[in-house]
């Protein structure tokens, strides 16, 4: 997906989504299926999407959350036409389009349902007396997709980015101050981003070798320096009939009895990525190569 958008500058992808937003926008809660994006640390987007196994009336769907705000004293919500501005982006949809507001705050929001992909998503802009998203919440719209074209779902979250299969599922994720961490599973194989940072920091008193070592649990015999994509990194590869730690490590893991490991330093982004597949059956090399080059650190 490529844009060119003075007013949308940053992509965000997140587990299925994609669209454009402000730069200045930033995450501000996230989870599988959900994300709330702030400006200032105030909320000017919440998307949530869901896959759907039965049918799906996204006019059902606003009846339901008509029903939620009754309950919240003060807040008033109701259906409203698509507005014409939004016609176009919104003709592949079964969509329908709603606004509320409270005495200090309101908003504009969309029920969307792809019938391709059966995903349902509720996205809504938030608007005050000193802040209006009518304008940019339109080049959003146009930006958005549920689904990938090429078999490959795109991942662009705080500042990483990555390409992976869409027949891997986002098991658990973790974003902490010098660690973020995703990992994915599909039939026999478990795999996991990681980005360390700040590797000035992290490096300072041991070398990328032994941080490799001590992030991956495998000694440093079993690691092999080399240059990954004209960075110093280190390369694993363990299987059942490695000789050594490896062969110990993966008997006292039945399950995965194959694994690779992947670390390199990315000098003028002062950041560490890895990439671990673990396995029943031998590593996918060329699946392993195409994650690792399509990660990086934005």
């Amino acid at each position: 997906m490529t844009y060119s958008n003075p007013t949308l500058g940053k992509e965000v992808a997140w587990n299925g989504i994609r669209f454009l937003s402000p730069v200045a926008w930033e995450i501000g809660k996230i989870g599988k299926h959900y994300l709330m994006l702030e400006d200032e640390g105030e909320p000017v987007m919440e998307i949530k999407w869901r896959k759907i196994k039965g049918t799906f009336s996204p006019r059902a769907q606003l009846q339901r959350l008509m029903a939620l705000h009754k309950k919240k004293q003060g807040m008033t919500l109701k259906k409203i036409p698509v507005p014409a501005r939004w016609e176009n982006m919104v003709e592949h949809y079964q969509c329908v389009c709603f606004s509320w507001h409270t005495e200090t705050i309101g908003g504009i929001g969309i029920v969307l349902y792809c019938s391709h992909c059966r995903t349902s998503t509720l996205m809504q802009f938030f608007q005050d007396k000193t802040r209006t998203t009518e304008n940019i919440a339109t080049h959003l719209l146009a930006s958005f997709q549920d689904h990938p074209k090429n078999g490959q779902v795109a991942w662009t979250i705080f500042d990483i980015t990555a390409k992976i299969p869409d027949d891997f599922e986002l098991l658990r994720y973790r974003f902490e101050p010098g660690v973020y961490e995703l990992v994915f599973t599909r039939k026999g194989y478990e795999m996991t981003l990681y980005r360390w940072g700040p590797a000035s920091i992290l490096l300072r008193e041991r070398d990328l070798l032994h941080h490799a070592s001590n992030m991956f649990g495998i000694p440093q015999a079993d690691l092999t320096t080399k240059k990954i994509n004209g960075h110093d990194g280190v390369d694993a590869n363990i299987f059942l009939g490695s000789d050594g730690w490896g062969r110990i490590t993966n008997l006292l893991r039945p399950k995965r009895q194959f694994g690779r490991s992947r670390m390199w330093l990315l000098e003028d982004k002062n950041r560490l990525l890895g990439v671990k597949m673990d396995g029943k059956q031998p590593i996918d090399l060329p699946l392993f190569e195409q994650v690792c080059h399509y990660f990086d650190s934005i």
